[in-house]
This record gives C-alpha cells, structure tokens and sequence, in this order.
C-alpha cells in the first residue's frame, strides 16, 4: 500500500491508504486501455493528463489501479468520463460535485421526456463515479457520501416532477399558477422514504417514494379527473426513473409503501392518507413515517400533510399496546438465539447483526419516546442513537458501538455494490468472493476481514437481542417479518424450511393482513394479536397434509370472519385451537369450507362433550328441541336448523379426521342427523304452508330416503336422495284456507316448498343438496305422488334401477295433516310404505332380464365415469359401484325366495345372504370386509380432497392419513392392498354375475 496523502485536493489532509488491486492484471490491463483511451481524446490536454496520471510516479496511479483492479463497474465509468476524475483531483470531490449539480440544473427546462431520462442516465453515471472516488480515496465521510447520493435523488425526481407538470400543462390537462416553478403550490407531493427520506441512500439503493395530492389544488381541466392525471404522473415518474435504456437508469423506484398498496392507486389524496393512519395505520408504518421527508413536488404541502399526520406517528403518552406491538415486530424479527452467524453469503443489511437490526433498534425507541422529546425526532439512524444516549435512553456506549458497526457496515454495503453495480447485500459465498472484497475493503488478509466482519455483526446482535428482555420469544423456527411491503429474504428462506412451496405468495397475504386487507384484521387490537400468533400459526399450518392449501384456505377462513379480535383472543387463550384449525385447513377441505362460513363453530370445541361420544339419534332429536325451543320464525328456524347441522357435522368431522370414529359410525351419525333435520324441517314447512293454505282433512305426507340416507352411509359430501308421498281419504277433497287446493296440487307445491327450505342458501350455506331424479317417471314426473299412483308406477313402469334404488329405500317422516297445522300423527302411513317397499322387492321377476338390465347399466356408468386410477374408489372397477351393484342384483334375485328381506345398506344385505345361505360365507365375508376397508377410504377422501386424489401429487400429510385410517404400515403398503380389494371386488362381481 502506497501512503498518497496531501499530494492532490482529491485526498483529506489525514493519510489514506488506498486499496490495492484484488486482480494485478485486470489493473494493469485496464491502465494501458486508459492510455489508450488517453490517444483518442479530442482534448490534447485531457489526453495528457491522462497519460500521466497512469504513470508510476504520479500520485493518482495507486487510486486508477485499485478501481481497475476491484471493480469493472467503476472502471467502465473511469474510461467513459475521464474529465471527471481529472475534476476531482484538482478541485477536490466536494467542489467537483457542486459542479456536477450545477450541470445537472442546465436540463431543469428539457421539456422532451426521452431526452429528459437520457441526460438524468448520464449524470447518475458521473454521480455514480464521483461518489465512487470520494468514498474509495477517503476524501468523503459516510455522511457525505450517502447525502450526495440522496441530494442527487431527490434534484432528479424534482425535475423529472417538474417537467411532467409543465407537460400537462402544456397538454391542457391543468393550469399552473407558474410554467418556470410548476411544483410550488400544486398540491402535489412526493414522500422519500427509508434512506433516501433519512439521506443515507446506499451506493446502489432503490428509492422508496409516496406520492399524495392535495385535491384542486392542480385545477384539472382534462377529460378525465384529477386522479387519472396523477395516476398517470406517477406511472410517468416511476418510468423516468427505473426504465433501462441504452443509457441504463436513474434509480429503481419503489411506490409500495404507499397505504394499503395492493388496493388503493398509486397516487392518493392527502386526505384519504390522513384517513388511513389515522384509522388503520399500523406500527411499522409509523416506524416507516419517521424517515418520511418530502423530496419533490409541493415541498410545503409535504411539510403540512407530516405536520398532519403527526400525532399517527408521536405518541405523547406512552402507548402500552403500540409497545406491545413493537414487540412481536421484534421478535418476528428474531432468528433462533443458538444460531452462528455464517459469513458466506451472509446478508449484512436484513440478516442477524445487520444494518436493519441498528436501524430497527433506533426506531423502537424513537416511536415509544419520540412523543414526548422532541429531540429525537431525526431521520438519520446514528444521529437518533446520538440523541438518545444523550437524553439516556439508551446506554451511551452501545450507541458508540452501533455508530461505528453502522459506519463499517454501510462502508462493506458500498464495496460490494461497486464491484459490478448490483443491489447486493450479501457477502460472497466463494473463497475467492471473500478475498477480493477483503482486499476491496483496505485489507491485507482474508482472516483481518472476516475478524472485523464477525465482531461487528456479534456486537449488533447482543444489542439488539437484549432490548425488549421481557417479550418472550415468538417462535424459534427463524426469521418472520412480515412488516412494510417488500419481502424479507432470511423470511422467504423461513418459510421455504417449514415446508411451504410458494413463501412468496405467504409472505403477501401475510403482509395484506397487516395492511388490514381483510374485515378481521382492520383493528390495530386484532393485527397485534394475530401478530403474536403468527410463528405458530405458520408453524401448524406447516405441518399439514398441504402447507400452501392450507395456509390458503386459512386465508380464505379469515376473508370470511366479521371480525377478529374474539376469535385471535380464543387462539391465544387456547393455542391447541390452532393446530386444530391446521389440521382442518390443511386435511379437510369440506370441514373447512363449514368453519369459513360458522367461524363460531369452533366455540363447541371447548365444550367437554365434544370429543365424547355421538349423540344417539333420540339425543339428536333432543338437542335439536332444545335447540329451538325459543325459535318461532320460520326463516330463524331454517337457520338455526342450519346451525345445528354445520355444528354436529363439524364435531363428526374432526372426529372422523383424529381416527376417533371409523366411517361406518360417521355414516350412520349423520344419516341420523339428517333424518332430525328433515322432521323438523318439515314440521316447520308444513306450519308455514299450513298458514296460508290450511290442510286437506284425513291427508297424510311422507318423504321416502333412498341413496345413502336410505341406507344410514351419508358422507359429508352426500346430496340427499328423496321421494315425496301423500296419501288422501278424498282425492277431490280441497285444501280448508284462503287459497283452496286440491290433493295433487296442494301437495306438490308443500314438496316445492319442503324442497326449497332444505336447498336454500342461508348465511351459514344450505341444509342439503337435495335429489328428486328418482321420483317416479323422473325429471318428467310430479314432485310428489298419491299412494296409488306410486304403487301403479312400480307395478307396471318403473325401470330395473328404480327397483335396484329401493333396495335402500327408508321411510324418514310420514305425517298425517290435521286442521291447526304442527300437530301430527303418523296414522300407520309408515308401516303402509314400508309394506309396500318390501312388496316391490319380493316381487317375482325375469331374472335373466334383471342379469342383463344390471350389467348393461354398470356398462354405461363406466363408458361415462370409467377410470383405472384405484383410488377413484366409487367409479373404478371393484370399487363401491360394483359392491352396490351385487348387493341390489343378489336382493332383487333371491328376495321373493328368501325370508327377511330388508332395505339396507350393501353389507346389511350380504349379511342377510349369508345368514340365509344365499352366498358363500367367504364371498359375503371378503364382501363386507371390502365394502368396510373402501368405504373408510372413501369417507376420509370425501372429508380431505375437494377435488381428485392423485398420488403423484398428493402431499405427504394426506397420504399418511389415509394410511392411520386403515391402520395400514405405510402408503406403498395401502397401495398395494387397495388394488389388491379391488380385483377381488371384481372378480366377486364377475362370478356372481355370471350365475
């Protein structure tokens, strides 16, 4: 190293060692282009002086051969402005910058945009070097340096407003007061923030801005409206700035700091501003608002809107729960305590001991103290720490040491941006990386750097873990920081580990929830609560069957909650909430879509009984009474019905989803549900109908279930298959109320009505979806039909599937109607179509027929749904349709021959052909046992896949449900007995067909 001081005005009066060259021969290759640049120039004195400046004699070699030999970027800059350099070492930098700011003011006029952004292009370059050599030579301090990066910032965006202004008003879109100063008094203005609003931009930073308006104050007379215009300014503005062009570009600019960026313009009325902080404005934004200085535009109506939003940011009483808040800011922030700091590829800006960390820790203490002392209310991050020690806030030393880290860390933040122009913040994470910024940074060895590096980092994050002592930790999973609007790397590798395939996607709705994007996030109580549950939140939801769906349906759970405060506060009091609220987000789509619209169903939860046994059918009935019994209105009573169902079906639900209850048990559980439901519901529609229609004297209704409700196998996707009967002493009798019906028609419009209640939307979703396709004559037929009439159709009409659907047939509710509607008795009407169901299913047939009939209809369902993918376990051959369709075959055949013939389910039937010696005891027993083992997968499908399952894209969690369900080794395992069933469910269905 060469001491070069006091020889030209370039070098401060102190002596300054300079860097040596990381690569010998890139510097000494670059010299001889800069001589041979020096024989092209026009300028015989530039040329000149270019030639001795590279000799070996001449002080500024040793600076010309540490820029050659460090970074290819400024040795770019040095060949393509050479006066410049020339400027700096017989001016001094500070004198050449005056100079170079002074040319910059000469474009204040260009009115021509492209030529506008050519000339701003050019002199971001020169500036670019000049700081470059400033900082390199030691000729400028920290300070000197990051201002003459945020003065250039801020004269750029002056002029660049300043043009687009006179463009519209040349345009005739608005009308200035003053065409040669068009910012002044025009109402608009442009915020710098973070380190261009505090003037310590980094040598390669972007540029955070906000841009606000002062409604009127422009006089707009376009054809749009005053906010198109400044929509449009912004667009503009942010395109002068950042557009790459064959000159490169000014500054990337940033407008997402704005209020709630993801829904509102990118140019805001003050006053909406206003309203925002004012309302939903949150602690970091605070935090952000402390930097915030007006840098273009109306610089005094800047100055008025922070003067307005003042007491949003200066608190003058100590606000606890503000401080709270700052705490789970902080500890999100925190990375796991025992975790050493790896300086590869470390981030010396957001990683631990970084830059944030001294910049976060001033700001903490300026918003809970700023309030009261005026004094502390600075942009600049060592000047606040300066302030604070003075008025002992903060331990005097430890400001000390935070200056001087922040000073050395901003210093490395430089060189590594030098070398090629990048936005780096990240050490290098090779060897030779490592030497050449240690050799870029003055040093004579690799060992000397790092040691320095690893000191400072240390020190800065044993300051900054140790504020704040008592807020408990968060989480230890790493860094979650989901404050301001850009996303955190370390976050984004956080939650990469947990499990989540997209973090980007988490990190922004993260962050929307803190802008309050969603009704339960709108109060600052409920975004500091969900602020503390975040890590575990994130965490549960990680260790799901889907990370990202379930993070998703969770997001989709909070979009739908009224407010979040109760429901945040019952997590915090109950944190084992959470992982079951994961577990339903990330395992059971159907479960989840229930709790989105009853968020309160998860109250139950703590209820003892919830995990307790299910409700027998009478205690269902009972509950339900309970239930409604201060309820009269027909509308409250459907919604309470609804609530009742959304309620017993989740607690079914999660017990299905811990292995608590097998399928069959869950099947019939809510085949019982529903039937209460329909009965009340019915009761409710009958009185209702009753009001306005009266009743046919001696009438009796009745809804039939077939499908899975026939049958007690409801899943908790199941639609509800019903037929609806009547039966009247006098089919001509008329109906006894104002409006008069007879029989037919009376009782199809109660089915419509009946109907209705059960499908229609309430807030809370619909009670059932409701099938009447298997009514007699079908689609074509009356909703509702007379005893006689049903009886006529399956004597002489009905299909073979008509009679294979009665084979589940049950009679849920039969009524007789009798003036003073709501009270009813059954009049023997069930034992009447129960006779009758069974009468269908003894009747004596052509078998062959039958044979054919089954297997021709089992060929069209496959030409329709056909599949080979084993897990599609209703369609796929040997699945549940093969099994229903043996059974309902096996009862039509042998039912006229064989005693205690019975409506039921497939395995109810097996069973009775076994026990009547109809099918061999190992086939009936191979059956059940299939028809158990896939209806448990079937169920569990139901309830955790909203759509197919397919194995190559299954997430592990679900595979591993599916296995617990069926107490299976592992998923391979499953596989191989589920194909396994299926091709002996086939063969059954082959064999039995054939005889």
């Amino acid at each position: 190293m060469k001491d070069i001081s006091n020889n030209l005005s370039i070098f401060p009066a102190a002596a300054v060692i300079l860097p040596q060259p990381y690569s010998k021969d890139d510097a000494k290759r670059r010299l001889q282009q800069w001589e041979d640049a020096a024989s092209q120039q026009e300028d015989k004195a530039l040329a000149g002086w270019m030639r001795k400046a590279a000799s070996e004699n001449n002080p500024l070699e040793p600076l010309l051969a540490s820029v050659f030999g460090n970074s290819p970027y400024l040795a770019r800059l040095l060949l393509l402005y050479p006066s410049l350099l020339r400027d700096v070492a017989r001016l001094g930098a500070t004198a050449a910058h005056t100079r170079l700011m002074a040319d910059l003011e000469a474009i204040q006029r260009e009115n021509d945009q492209a030529e506008l952004m050519r000339r701003l292009r050019l002199a971001k370059d020169k500036l670019a070097l000049l700081v470059a050599l400033a900082d390199i030579s030691g000729a400028w301090t920290l300070e000197q340096v990051t201002g003459a990066l945020s003065n250039f910032a801020g004269r750029s965006l002056t002029l660049a407003v300043d043009a687009l202004l006179r463009l519209g008003h040349k345009r005739g879109e608005i009308e200035l007061a003053n065409s040669e100063a068009p910012s002044p008094g025009s109402g608009v203005i442009v915020l710098g923030m973070g380190k261009l609003g505090g003037d310590e931009l980094n040598y390669s930073s972007d540029i955070d801005l906000i841009i606000f308006f002062e409604p009127g104050r422009l006089r707009y007379k376009g054809r749009h409206d005053e906010q198109h215009f400044m929509n449009k300014l912004a667009h503009d503005l942010v395109n002068i700035m950042q557009e790459r062009t064959a000159q490169g570009y000014v500054f990337r600019t940033d407008l997402r700091l704005r209020p709630d960026p993801a829904s509102t313009p990118p140019a805001i009325t003050s006053e909406a501003a206003c309203y925002y902080y004012e309302s939903v404005g949150q602690n970091w934004e605070r935090a952000a608002m402390i930097k915030a200085r007006p840098v273009a535009g109306d610089i005094e109506a800047g100055e008025r809107f922070l003067k307005r939003i003042g007491p949003f940011m200066w608190r003058r009483n100590l606000d606890f729960a503000a401080i709270n808040d700052i705490h789970s800011i902080k500890r999100q922030m925190d990375s796991i305590n025992s975790k050493t700091i790896r300086l590869k590829g470390h981030n010396i800006k957001v990683g631990q001991g970084g830059i944030r960390e001294i910049e976060f820790y001033a700001q903490i203490h300026q918003l809970i103290w700023g309030g009261r002392e005026a004094g502390l209310r600075r942009r600049a991050t060592c000047e606040t720490l300066r302030r604070l020690a003075e008025a002992g806030l903060i331990d005097g030393g430890k400001a000390g040491l935070l200056c001087e880290a922040y000073a050395f860390l901003r210093k490395l933040e430089h060189r590594l941006q030098m070398i090629a122009d990048e936005q780096t913040h990240s050490l290098p994470e090779s060897e030779g990386g490592m030497a050449h910024v240690a050799c870029f940074m003055g040093y004579d060895n690799v060992e000397g750097f790092e040691k320095d590096v690893f000191h400072y980092l240390n020190e800065v994050r044993a300051i900054y873990a140790s504020s704040f002592q008592s807020a408990d930790k968060l989480g230890n999973e790493g860094n979650l920081v989901f404050t301001g609007v850009s996303h955190d790397p370390e976050t984004l590798e956080t939650l990469r580990k947990m499990g989540y395939s997209q973090p980007e996607t988490v990190s922004e709705i993260v962050m929307g929830w803190h802008h309050g994007s969603t009704r339960a996030t709108r109060t600052k109580r409920a975004r500091e609560l969900l602020t503390e549950l975040m890590p575990l939140l994130l965490k549960r939801l990680s260790e799901t069957a889907h990370a990202d769906a379930a993070f998703l349906k969770f997001n989709e759970f909070l979009a739908n909650l009224p407010a979040g405060i109760q429901l945040f506060s019952l997590f915090n009091a109950n944190p084992h909430l959470l992982g079951l609220i994961a577990d339903i987000m990330g395992s059971a789509p159907t479960l989840a879509d229930t709790l989105s619209k009853s968020p309160e169903l998860l109250d139950a939860v703590l209820y003892e009984d919830f995990y307790g046994a299910l409700p027998s059918l009478q205690y269902l009935s009972q509950q339900l009474e309970e239930a409604l019994e201060s309820i009269h209105n027909f509308e409250e009573i459907l919604e309470g019905l609804r609530h009742f169902r959304n309620d017993k079906q989740f607690q079914a639900g999660v017990q299905l989803l811990k292995g608590m209850i097998t399928a069959r048990a869950t099947g019939l559980f809510l085949s019982n549900l529903a039937d209460v439901i329909i009965h009340k519901a019915q009761d409710a529609v009958a009185a209702e109908f009753a009001r306005s229609y009266g009743v046919i004297k001696g009438s009796r209704f009745a809804v039939i279930a077939l499908g899975k409700l026939g049958s007690r196998e409801m899943t908790f996707s199941s639609d509800i298959d019903l037929v609806f009967v009547y039966d009247a002493e006098d089919a001509e009798s008329l109906s006894d109320g104002e409006k008069k019906f007879a029989a037919s028609v009376y009782f199809n419009r109660l089915a419509q009505r009946f109907l209705g209640a059960l499908s229609a939307r309430g807030r809370t979703g619909r009670l059932y979806e409701v099938d009447t396709r298997l009514r007699p004559s079908g689609k074509e037929g009356l909703l509702a039909v007379s005893i006689p009439a049903l009886a006529h159709y399956f004597d002489e009409l009905a299909w073979t599937f008509e009679n294979m659907a009665f084979t589940k047939a049950r009679v849920v509710t039969p009524l007789l109607l009798r003036p003073l509607a709501g009270e009813y008795i059954e009049g023997g009407l069930k034992e009447q179509l129960e006779a009758f169901i069974r009468g269908q299913l003894n009747r004596r047939r052509d078998m062959e027929k039958l044979r054919r009939d089954v297997i021709d209809m089992r060929g069209r369902i496959d030409k329709e749904f056909g599949t080979r993918n084993p897990w599609d376990i209703k369609y796929v051959r040997g699945g549940l349709i093969d099994i229903d369709f043996m059974a309902q075959y096996l009862m039509l055949r042998h039912a006229p021959d064989t005693p205690g013939a019975q409506p039921g389910s497939a395995a109810e039937i097996f069973d009775w052909l076994k026990r009547s010696g109809r099918l061999e005891d190992s086939a009936a027993t191979a059956l059940i046992e299939a028809d158990r083992f896939l209806g448990q997968l079937f169920n569990m499908l139901r309830l955790c896949c909203d759509h197919s399952f397919d194995e190559a894209t299954a997430p592990p969690g679900l595979k591993k449900l599916l296995v617990e369900s069926v107490k299976e080794k592992n998923f391979d395992a499953l596989k191989k007995r589920l194909i396994g069933v299926e091709v002996e469910v086939h063969e059954h269905y082959n064999t039995l067909l054939q005889s």
